[in-house]
């Protein structure tokens, strides 16, 4: 950095009228300081680019781990559905077949209640 240093502030003094040499060496030195190397510029990059690179990876594996859990929960709902659905379909079934058993008693209870009345009139007709 000190050859930086040195041909900035000859070839300053050389184009401009210099008033203060001290003041244009604290120039030449502070600029000379914060002026960063090509080589450690693409260096400073190429890491960041990598570092980017391994993030980008990792997110991606950190989405697909979180893909696949959802991917195992949801078959578990689906499973769970499924169980439902069963269930529905087998208490539909029992209701069913307990509507027709209450159906055959009230049509058999239909039918004895008319025998009787039927016996009652034609005993009273027939005294």
């Amino acid at each position: 950095m000190n050859s930086i240093a040195e041909i900035l502030e000859r070839e300053l003094e050389d184009a401009f009228e210099v008033k203060n040499k001290e003041s244009l060496h604290r120039y030449v030195v502070f600029l000379a300081e914060n002026i960063v190397r090509k080589s450690t510029y693409d260096q400073n990059i190429a890491e960041f680019r990598s570092d980017i690179k391994v993030l980008a990876e990792t997110m991606k594996l950190g989405f697909e781990s979180v893909d696949k859990r959802f991917e195992t929960v949801e078959k578990r709902f689906e499973s769970i559905d499924k169980r439902f659905e069963d269930m529905y379909r087998y208490m539909d079934k029992r209701f069913e077949d307990m509507n027709k058993r209450f159906t055959m008693m009230f049509t058999f209870m239909n039918i004895g209640f008319s025998i009787l009345i039927i016996i009652t009139i034609l005993f009273k007709f027939l005294q």
